[in-house]
């Protein structure tokens, strides 16, 4: 391979460089400092799941999680049922070490899944005649 494909492959890697999901902890009024689950990003916000040690949140049931993302907390953990999207420009912190295990991924990804289904219109939404 000749050097200019080289850089050339390489430019193409970079500039394709696939969003990683994490944890974060924005400082919000919505977020209140608490640790979120960055799934993904659409334009200048991250689409974000609240991660709390309260079995409910405004009276809302969370759901539990089976082992704590946390690094050395064995507390248990829950994840809120409603995703949200905050500004990439609210003041956050990337949480190192955070991690869901295997089962709490899956159980991650319904919620988002539901989620995103909810908010996309159907052909029922649009109206039939």
């Amino acid at each position: 391979m000749k050097k200019s494909e080289d850089k050339e492959l390489k430019k193409n890697i970079t500039e394709k460089k696939r969003f990683q999901r994490h944890f974060r902890r924005f400082h919000s009024k919505e977020t209140t400092g608490h640790p979120s689950y960055v799934y993904d990003e659409k334009g200048n916000v991250y689409k974000v799941l609240g991660v709390t040690s309260a079995s409910t949140t405004n009276e809302v049931l969370n759901i539990k999680l089976e082992k704590n993302p946390e690094p050395g907390n064995t507390k248990p953990a829950y994840v809120q049922p409603k995703t949200k999207e905050v500004p990439k420009g609210t003041k956050n912190k990337k949480l190192k070490g955070w991690k869901l295990s295997g089962k709490d991924k899956q159980t991650v990804q319904e919620i988002i899944d539901k989620n995103e289904k909810k908010k996309k219109p159907g052909k029922k939404a649009q109206g039939k005649k």
